[in-house]
């Protein structure tokens, strides 16, 4: 269960930009460990979070053994970057819009980067443009980690992408499935 405070947070963004968000509900713990289960265990490279939200998933990226150094962390929302900001303060969090991945993070490359953008909510041109900018960001081999709640689509985003393995996660409320996507 999420701290009180951090619930306060996440409804009261929720309720201020609901696109934004693109959730009923703080991801569970069950999702977090199933997402962070999926980053490569062989490398030393940063890890990109993409819409950490309150920090649910950042906890069982962390939890794995990613230490905090490694993790970068873009979050549109000005408040969950100073919520995550003060929980997290051996990482970078960086305040800013994901489609401007290239711009925020500059030639930075990645071991993986781990999604919870509710992509459902972005148009088919802003869903390329963020794949691209992923593309160009990770490492060779490196995966993109993305969950949604569209359960039944184990499709990748974009047309670069691959989808190579797919779990369900039931306990979460509601049920979303975690994606690993490679570049073509």
């Amino acid at each position: 269960m999420l701290a009180r405070p951090s619930l306060r947070l996440f409804l009261s963004e929720m309720a201020r930009t609901p696109l934004q968000i693109g959730a009923i509900w703080p991801s569970s713990p069950a999702l977090g460990r199933v997402m962070a289960g999926c980053l490569p265990r062989e490398s030393d490279a940063p890890v990109l979070e993409l819409g950490p939200g309150t920090g649910i998933v950042t906890d069982e990226l962390i939890a794995a053994g990613l230490p905090q150094e490694r993790l970068v962390a873009v979050e549109k929302s000005a408040a969950l970057v100073a919520y995550l900001s003060s929980r997290y303060p051996g990482s970078r969090i960086i305040a800013g819009d994901a489609l401007r991945l290239e711009e925020i993070v500059g030639g930075e490359r990645f071991g993986a980067v781990v999604s919870s953008l509710p992509l459902k909510v972005f148009g088919p041109g802003q869903v390329g443009m963020l794949a691209a900018q992923i593309s160009k960001l990770l490492l060779p081999d490196a995966p993109w980690v993305q969950f949604s709640y569209q359960i039944a689509n184990g499709r990748a985003p974009d047309k670069n992408f691959r989808a190579v393995d797919s779990r369900i996660v039931w306990s979460n409320f509601p049920p979303a499935r975690v994606s690993v996507y490679s570049s073509q």
